[in-house]
């Protein structure tokens, strides 16, 4: 049986690194999300993101977050704390390889899988920014899962390549 929890050498591991390449991870991969939300919408239209429910819970005017681009109208509020969010988890995901090198289990889709599970299966639902993932029907369930593997999918293929071009100099 494969041992999930066995640690990486002490001088094999660069979390500094880790920490700088999951800032470039994160904002890429969270364009790879909002491309992919793009297709396949996780939500109907009338369903505000959760992020800007989250805005106006902290009493932020999200109307007065936008810019317009070519005829449409922009929240880089909401956006922003995708961005943000992605960021984290890349920063997280990138700094739990360089100890856990069992974590890129398929490519880090598992560790994906599980974070969407937390965050949209329970955090946001308790937080009142959206329903419950299982109420939301298949299509959302579908988008979810599927944009998220190619969101951490994304992650772990920035990690690989630029932690092998810097550790190899």
């Amino acid at each position: 049986m494969i041992n999930l929890l066995s640690l990486s050498k002490k001088n094999d591991r660069h979390v500094a690194m880790a920490i700088f390449i999951g800032i470039i991870a994160g904002i890429f991969s969270a364009l790879v999300k909002s491309g992919f939300e793009d297709l396949i919408p996780p939500r109907t239209m009338e369903t505000t993101p959760p992020p800007v429910v989250l805005l106006e819970k902290l009493g932020v005017n999200v109307d007065l977050m936008t810019y317009h681009w070519m005829g449409y109208t922009i929240n880089w509020g909401g956006n922003g704390v995708h961005i943000l969010f992605s960021i984290a988890i890349a920063i997280i995901y990138c700094v739990a390889v360089e100890y856990l090198p069992r974590v890129r289990l398929l490519h880090g889709v598992a560790f994906g899988i599980g974070v969407s599970v937390l965050a949209h299966g329970f955090v946001v639902p308790m937080l009142g920014l959206s329903s419950w993932l299982w109420v939301a029907g298949y299509q959302a369930i579908i988008s979810e899962f599927v944009g998220t593997a190619f969101w951490i999918w994304s992650i772990e293929a920035v990690r690989q390549n630029i932690r092998a071009i810097w550790v190899s100099r």
